[in-house]
């Protein structure tokens, strides 16, 4: 099994236990508020708009933040929604799962 499909698997079993947030307005709530994003995925084909945005974000917030291998189809197909160029991990075990494979 290649890394690719092993980081949909892992954000797939995230998603399903909760610890998943997509969507621009929801993930930038919740940096600026609780602040409980342990990591912040961007897909590949974001636009470099999106891209600054998000990596400003994680800068304010303190939040890591990965670039993946996965289009933007494939990371919302992971979670079961449409179009997500970005989504954040909220739990501390996934984040060591989804870096584990990362940086293999």
């Amino acid at each position: 099994m290649n890394n690719k499909v092993k980081l949909i698997n892992i954000i797939s079993i995230a998603c399903r236990a909760g610890k998943v947030i997509s969507g621009e307005f929801v993930i930038e709530k919740t940096l600026n508020g609780k602040n409980n994003v342990k990591l912040l995925l961007l897909a590949s084909d974001v636009a470099t708009a999106t891209k600054e945005k998000y990596e400003k974000l994680s800068q304010n917030s303190k939040a890591l933040l990965r670039y993946t291998e996965l289009t933007k189809d494939e990371m919302a197909n992971s979670i079961g929604k449409t179009d997500r160029a970005a989504i954040a991990i909220c739990d501390e075990g996934f984040k060591k799962a989804i870096l584990k494979i990362l940086d293999n």
